[in-house]
């Protein structure tokens, strides 16, 4: 039996699989069997929602957030995380318009939420920014 799994990804980022077989057909039960092992093998070696969301809370005067905001751009400027899409939001807390987040964070920042699509929360880095642990959670 010759069988062969391509992945393509179209503009929407969903991932198509190609499968193409030269057999005859008389034992389609096997042969899905190793489409589907084949199929989970991929999937749990790739993340299907990469997009890792990040938002930074800050305030003016804050020696805390002056060093995490410069162990921050330092951590995604690596080249370990190059090929990890990353979208990096800033909040200052002290805007008005921010209210809710003053309330929150306000005896806490620095904070930052690392998000993703498929986790309910987010996880939190509080106070002090380590590069080795941001790049360990970013690349997950």
């Amino acid at each position: 039996m010759n069988f062969s799994l391509q992945t393509v990804r179209n503009k929407t980022a969903t991932t198509v699989f190609l499968f193409s077989l030269n057999h005859n057909f008389n034992n389609l039960r096997t042969i899905m069997k190793q489409f589907i092992n084949i199929s989970r093998r991929y999937l749990s070696s790739t993340r299907i929602n990469s997009q890792v969301n990040l938002t930074f809370f800050t305030k003016d005067n804050c020696m805390l957030c002056t060093n995490a905001k410069n162990i921050l751009h330092g951590t995604l400027k690596s080249p370990d995380l190059a090929k990890v899409p990353i979208k990096l939001t800033t909040i200052d807390i002290m805007d008005p318009k921010n209210q809710e987040w003053f309330d929150k964070y306000c005896y806490d920042v620095p904070v930052l939420h690392v998000d993703r699509p498929d986790q309910p929360k987010p996880v939190k880095f509080m106070h002090y920014f380590y590069e080795e642990k941001l790049k360990e959670e970013f690349s997950k």
